[in-house]
């Protein structure tokens, strides 16, 4: 959780370690904000990166000064030190609920930032005598959704060098895909384009697949407002990469990171060694991009006394997970609500007639006097958050549309106890991943079993909950109590109903796929994409389909991945229109899977008349063009005048004047039909394919266009 408290901000400097006569370089800020159970003045704090950097300082009584060491992973150190330039009182930080705490005063409050990855572990020593040591455990921030991403505005891409051959050009650096930019020089920059200018607070880069001497290792971003004048936003030096496909952070601090830049470069001036330079991915963020912490653990002791254990949990994890009986009646109240709201009787087929005229899909709560004698019988207290569960429904009936139901306190058991035809095979106690003993909380599901972990106890005495399915490779996700595998149940089951086209939530659906249709066309792709993301949350099936098309103009490739999920989706085909998916949609799929799996058309084929039987694709490759082009959408008069001039210009081989006409009719493109936005046949047409780079085809879409859009739109 985001807790706002007191802060100092230090300038810093570094030099070599080992060169006393080397030169002082300006180095990034530093944030402490670092107050274990109270503000005591700290005489010495250490932390290290999820990078493996590691860090020493000592300060001066007033904490004004501090001197100390950082060492990268590859072992390179400098000698550090920093000069208080101002205290904030509202930089965010992260509060942790101490076990066994009493009140706020006794939280963990925590903020350190060195501009470069999050913190995995600090330890401390205060000026009376005290200090500690904490592990920090982390939920990584792309398995969430990252706010303040402004990759998506990049409308250009350049770099100085590139290797075309192989197709590791510099547009490869905005996909996530494991492609990679390659230059042929130890040297080279790059530089982004953005629709908008933007703020730039924090950045990625991810290393490429081979060659770790090819890894920048001196760099600079720098951004301007007129691609003329620039301004150096971060400096780095002796940086390091340590593995492949690895995503570093690095965040921009000082005044430059507060104004908003149209263009934006990074200059590498060093790598590792070789003569060529590479990356994999290159992300960019107005917001900083916090990691999440889930809890803490380690020790700390007072003056003159031993040491003691010391934990806690993030404090918006204990707040949001329902943990009181209480809590539990309104989750569950609300859960079975959406169920009975969307599920129809075959799915509803384990519920009661009571159950569902109730709008309760559970049982009466266990009582004090059951849930003890389970506990007797297991020879352990269950953890808080499952056992008021217990009290507010012993037992469930439909859980998910995996989970059929979990039992009640007379059935729950250890795994290695239990016996039967519902119970999964005791080898699965020999996991690597499961400390044990394992608690069975639920009936067989499909073909998956619900498991608490009595070894895995989080600060608050929650235990680790996992999924185990037959038709898993191992071990489902690991979810840090049993009321967060609820939730992820939860999630799971809404998902699915809006891929199904029976949102939970359908409410403002159609306002934000009008919202998505008007940007798109504007050329606004990052608001596009965020409305057509959030009406297919809400079950809309045109939203779901115009983000994939949309994306494609960004980069095709995995496209026909993504189409062949929405051809199967009923709801999908009934919103877009058959014809619409029949052209439009199959061009699209067949590019670029052809992309993918060169000389696999056939396979391509017959995987589209499974999805969509009775399209009559033919087999052969002249047959399937003739096909097509005769099955296209039909496009605005005078735009269809420009494409035939450029396939005519192309069939010469004058691509960049068959360009030059695209890109002068592209204003006067617009939709023909109300789900258009983008003329597809840009990266469909075999006559254009060598027209229409990457690069030209995000320009498209970043083109405002449809100024005559169809009526509606």
């Amino acid at each position: 959780m985001e807790e706002h408290a007191s802060a100092l901000v230090f300038l810093t400097e570094r030099q070599r370690a080992g060169a006393e006569s080397g030169e002082w370089k300006p180095d990034h800020r530093l944030v402490v904000g670092f107050e274990p159970g109270g503000a005591v003045p700290l005489a010495q704090l250490g932390w290290r990166d999820l990078d493996g950097t590691e860090s020493v300082v000592g300060f001066d009584p007033a904490m004004t000064t501090f001197t100390g060491v950082r060492t990268t992973p590859d072992g390179t150190s400098h000698v550090w030190r920093g000069r208080l330039a101002e205290r904030l009182s509202d930089r965010p930080g992260h509060r942790f609920r101490v076990r066994g705490g009493q009140g706020p005063q006794e939280d963990l409050r925590l903020l350190i930032e060195d501009g470069g990855a999050p913190v995995a572990r600090a330890d401390w020593a205060d000026r009376e005598g005290g200090g500690g040591v904490v592990l920090l455990r982390t939920v990584d921030p792309d398995h969430t959704r990252d706010a303040g991403e402004v990759t998506g505005l990049v409308s250009e891409v350049k770099a100085g060098s590139e290797h075309t051959a192989a197709d590791e050009v510099a547009v490869n650096l905005l996909d996530d895909a494991s492609t990679k930019w390659l230059s042929w020089r130890s040297a080279d920059r790059v530089e982004f384009t953005m629709a908008e200018p933007v703020r730039i607070r924090h950045y990625v880069l991810a290393s490429a697949n081979d060659f770790s001497d090819r890894d920048p290792r001196d760099w600079e971003l720098k951004g301007s407002a007129d691609g003329r004048t620039w301004v150096t936003l971060d400096t780095r030096s002796d940086e390091f990469f340590p593995g492949r496909h690895l995503s570093r952070d690095f965040h921009v601090t000082g005044a430059a990171a507060n104004a908003p830049y149209r263009y934006l470069r990074l200059e590498f001036t060093r790598n590792c060694g070789s003569s060529q330079t590479q990356l994999s991915r290159v992300r960019f963020f107005s917001a900083d991009r916090t990691r999440t912490y889930e809890a803490f653990s380690g020790h700390r002791y007072t003056a003159g006394a031993a040491p003691t254990p010391y934990a806690g949990t993030a404090v918006d994890l204990v707040a949001d997970a329902p943990c009181t009986v209480e809590g539990w009646r309104s989750y569950l109240a609300g859960y079975s609500a959406d169920m009975l709201r969307v599920l129809d009787d075959d799915e509803l087929s384990t519920t009661t007639e009571e159950q569902r005229s109730a709008s309760w899909l559970g049982y009466d709560g266990a009582t004090e006097e059951q849930i003890t004698a389970l506990e007797d019988r297991l020879g352990t207290r269950l953890p808080p958050g499952y056992r008021s569960f217990l009290a507010a429904s012993d037992g469930w009936s439909t859980m998910g549309a995996f989970m059929y139901s979990l039992r009640t306190t007379a059935s729950v058991g250890w795994l290695g106890d239990l016996q039967g035809g519902h119970v999964p095979h005791e080898a699965l106690l020999e996991r690597e991943e499961l400390v044990g003993p394992v608690l069975l909380v639920s009936d067989e599901g499909d073909a998956q079993y619900w498991l608490l972990d009595a070894g895995e106890v989080s600060p608050d005495g929650e235990w680790a909950a996992y999924v185990w399915a037959s038709w898993y490779p191992g071990l489902g996700e690991r979810h840090r109590s049993f009321a967060d595998l609820v939730a992820a149940e939860r999630a799971s089951f809404e998902e699915l109903s809006r891929s199904e086209g029976r949102p939970v939530r359908p409410e403002g659906a159609e306002e934000l796929l009008d919202q998505g249709r008007r940007a798109a066309l504007s050329g606004r792709v990052d608001e596009a994409l965020d409305a057509f993301r959030r009406a297919e949350e809400k079950g809309s099936g045109a939203a779901a389909y115009l983000k994939v098309v949309l994306s494609a103009f960004l980069d095709v490739r995995g496209t026909h991945h993504k189409l062949r999920g929405l051809m199967h989706r009923p709801h999908v085909v009934a919103e877009i229109g058959t014809e619409q998916i029949a052209t439009e949609a199959v061009a699209l799929f067949l590019h670029s899977a052809g992309l993918d799996t060169p000389g696999r058309a056939a396979h391509a084929v017959r995987v589209l008349d499974e999805a969509m039987p009775g399209l009559g694709l033919p087999s052969t490759d002249r047959e399937r063009e003739a096909w097509l082009a005769e099955h296209r959408m039909p496009e605005p008069p005078a735009f269809e005048r420009a494409l035939d001039t450029a396939r005519a210009l192309a069939s010469r081989g004058a691509a960049d004047d068959a360009w030059d006409v695209v890109e002068k009719a592209l204003t006067e493109w617009y939709p023909v039909s109300p789900h258009r936005i983008a003329p597809v046949a840009l990266l469909t047409d075999p006559a254009l394919h060598g027209v229409v780079t990457p690069r030209r085809a995000r320009e498209v879409v970043f083109t405002p266009r449809g100024e005559h859009a169809f009526p509606g739109t």
